[in-house]
């Protein structure tokens, strides 16, 4: 690869579709619900939302729909090993799916003409599989039929900011009606990605004075292919069958170039770069299987099964000033995989009393291979050590739960349940390690209706976060000059966690809700000093304190018919033991685990101070359209390491604009502005002498970042429908 060849750098776009919309999500049948209450005052206490409640919106798909649920906050659920911990507040036809695919992504296969009506659950609920959740979302789909089975797409352009080329998506999907007990639902993805990230260092002395300046330009091309299929069939009336298949293929390179000045100008170094991936895939494969034994005995079956495969080679072509050149090579295979089999039983013991108990059996593996290796010109490769630069790490988990959903009185709901989890991890390679964890997991939930339109809900549990087996193996980032070292003694983050909120319904449309929180947790996942180098572990205990708060609020009374305001926020307070100065300080929140949100936005704070989002919409009817607009804002976020500081702050907050109609008939058009502002992010990296303790600086580095996932303008449209 010739050094700087700049001509092929593109533009890069890693922000996310934007209302891909399509395809349809299926669950299995359940017993006919009780009938919509005729009257508003009786349909906003059962919490019912039919599809005639959510048409002043134009909905495409039911994501669009449970966007919408006045006081409800979907959550895709937690990342943990195993099916049922990761399970978030949703429910399709009474079920939760068999697959470990986001909620917010399943809601997006499920055309809004399906859905019959959505249905807000509150507190503990023997009827449906709520698992220690205090509030969730019953969507309720209609059988597809073959009057009605038509294919509902989705067509996007969108240009993003520094670039010179157009991104595009599309979206297809079908539902085909098999048998009178058989659907078969299939959606299809192509999203392409395209963009350019500008990047601008300072460098300065531990003086104060600054010593040089860097550039940095990055380009990404991503493409995927993500195919799903949906089985749904009743064999009999007592039996029920859902399969779920996933797979997604994905092509992505990037490139970089990078120069550093003195700060006379001269050139010091310079870096072209590119990165490949290849056998990039991952597939998965679930179902569930469930039988009613009687009217008040149920046995469920869930089986997963899941892998994912990259291949990735860095070559770097780095010239230090006034001639020396070297190649840099990084080649990485990374496999991966999970295997899960649940069974549960449910018992209906009498009105006021049902029993779920049940086991989970898993297995998880990751192995990776890490070789570098730099190559003066003319010379040979030299390989470069790395501690920990090969590891397989595997995981066998088995878990027994039961749990007990008493209704107490028609006001009062409590769930208690127990989950105990035993484990053996494993690792060979580089290093070989083998320990075992046992993990006793209580949770208690409660909800009390003080009155028709005030709820209060109570959660305690004692919560086991995932390990990242990525953690297990070294990382090296050449373009930050950065390497974390795998850490063998990794164990998951615990936590007792405890939550008090209270709901408040005005009306139908308009609710607010506020919450506390608390948070004991030990071993809290950080950063720590492994020989010299950063590394993944634990630091001690610490504490996690907060408030949020969510509103609803029809615009009408103030004289703005036809509009509603969203307002989401949250504030946070984290503390813990510096291993490194002995001080108080908050969260350590490193970058590449926030998930920072694009296309549309939501609440995402991970560690992070505070957030808000505030979300307004107007219906204008009379033209068969509407316009919106998201503000979306967060904390900077602080990362420690051994002998660094890195600090991130974007100051200006995130503004969306949109017009979307429906005139132009049997489509609906979305115009959108993305990122309006265009907030660049500063990061600030300084360096001390031997590590932090010793309080001296050596040198900074102050980063001005333009582009990529929150800092480019997005300009774009979508076509959706049906044919």
């Amino acid at each position: 690869m010739g050094l700087f060849k700049s001509a092929r750098l593109g533009w890069l776009s890693t922000a996310s579709l934007l209302g891909l919309t399509g395809g349809e999500a299926f669950a299995q049948d359940v017993p006919a619900p009780a009938p919509i209450p005729a009257d508003a005052a009786a349909m906003r206490e059962a919490g019912v939302f039919p599809a005639a409640f959510f048409a002043a919106y134009n909905p495409i798909t039911a994501a669009d729909m449970v966007a919408r649920v006045p006081g409800f906050e979907l959550r895709d659920g937690d990342d943990r090993r195993g099916f049922g911990a990761t399970a978030g507040n949703l429910l399709i036809n009474g079920e939760r799916p068999s697959s470990k695919t986001a909620a917010s992504e399943l809601l997006k296969r499920i055309p809004a003409a399906k859905v019959q009506r959505i249905e807000l659950l509150s507190g503990s609920n023997a009827a449906v599989d709520v698992r220690g959740q205090a509030q969730i979302i019953n969507v309720v789909v209609t059988q597809a039929t073959a009057e009605d089975s038509s294919t509902t797409f989705v067509a996007g352009l969108r240009h993003i900011q520094y670039s010179n080329r157009i991104g595009w998506a599309v979206q297809a999907s079908r539902t085909i009606p098999l048998s009178s007990s058989a659907d078969l639902a299939l959606d299809v993805q192509a999203p392409n990605t395209l963009g350019r990230g500008v990047i601008r260092d300072v460098l300065i002395g531990g003086s104060g004075v600054p010593t040089g300046s860097r550039y940095q330009v990055g380009q990404s091309d991503n493409m995927s292919l993500q195919a799903s299929a949906n089985l749904r069939w009743r064999p009999t009336a007592d039996d029920a069958v859902n399969v779920n298949f996933q797979y997604i293929p994905i092509w992505n390179s990037s490139e970089s170039v990078q120069f550093e000045a003195a700060p006379n100008g001269a050139l010091r170094s310079a870096l072209d770069g590119i990165t490949e991936y290849d056998n990039n895939y991952s597939v998965e494969l679930g179902g569930d299987w469930e039988r009613e034994l009687s009217d008040a005995l149920t046995v469920k079956l869930i089986a997963l099964v899941s892998n994912t495969s990259v291949d990735q080679s860095d070559t770097f072509d780095i010239l230090t000033a006034p001639a020396t050149r070297v190649t840099r090579t990084q080649d990485r295979t990374t496999r991966s995989g999970e295997r899960i089999a649940r069974l549960q039983l449910k018992w209906n013991l009498n009105d006021a009393h049902t029993l779920e108990v049940g086991g989970e059996g898993a297995f998880n593996f990751r192995d990776t291979t890490l070789d570098i290796a730099n190559q003066l010109q003319g010379g040979p490769p030299v390989p470069v050590p790395l501690a920990v630069a090969d590891a397989r790490v595997e995981e066998i988990r088995g878990e027994v739960f039961a749990t007990d959903i008493w209704t107490v009185s028609p006001k009062l709901s409590v769930e208690a349940g127990l989950n105990w989890e035993v484990s053996q991890i494993s690792q060979t390679g580089d290093q070989t390690k083998e320990r075992r964890f046992n993990y006793p997991k209580p949770r208690l939930t409660a909800s009390y209706v003080a009155g028709p339109r005030t709820t209060f809900r109570f959660i305690l549990q004692r919560d086991v976060a995932q390990l990242d087996f990525a953690e297990f193996s070294s990382a090296v980032d050449f373009l930050n000059t950065s390497t974390i070292q795998g850490n063998p003694n990794l164990e998951p983050e615990k936590a007792w966690k405890s939550r008090l909120e209270v709901e408040r319904r005005f009306d139908q449309r308009a609710v607010l809700t506020l919450a506390l929180f608390a948070d004991r947790v030990q071993d809290v996942h950080d950063l720590v000093d492994i020989g010299g180098f950063d590394a993944y572990g634990n630091i001690g205990d610490g504490t996690r304190r907060g408030v949020e708060a969510r509103a609803t609020i029809p615009l009408k009374p103030l004289g703005l018919p036809e509009s509603e305001l969203r307002i989401s926020g949250l504030y946070q307070q984290t503390e813990v033991t510096d291993p490194i100065t002995g001080e108080r300080r908050s969260f350590s929140v490193p970058l590449e685990r926030q998930g920072t949100p694009s296309g549309s936005a939501t609440l995402n704070s991970g560690n992070k101070d505070w957030a808000y989002l505030v979300n307004y919409r107007q219906n204008l009817p009379n033209i068969a359209s509407s316009w919106g607009a998201t503000v979306f804002q967060w904390a900077g976020r602080e990362e420690y390491r051994r002998a660094e500081i890195f600090e991130y702050v974007r100051e200006k907050p995130r503004l969306d604009l949109y017009f979307e109609t429906t005139a132009l008939k049997p489509v609906t058009v979305r115009f959108f502005v993305n990122n309006l502002l265009v907030s660049s992010e500063e990061r600030t990296r300084t360096f001390y002498v031997g590590d932090r303790s010793s309080g001296t600086i050596q040198r900074v580095e102050n980063r001005i970042s333009l582009g990529g996932p929150e800092g480019s303008r997005t300009i774009g449209f979508l076509v959706s429908g049906k044919f």
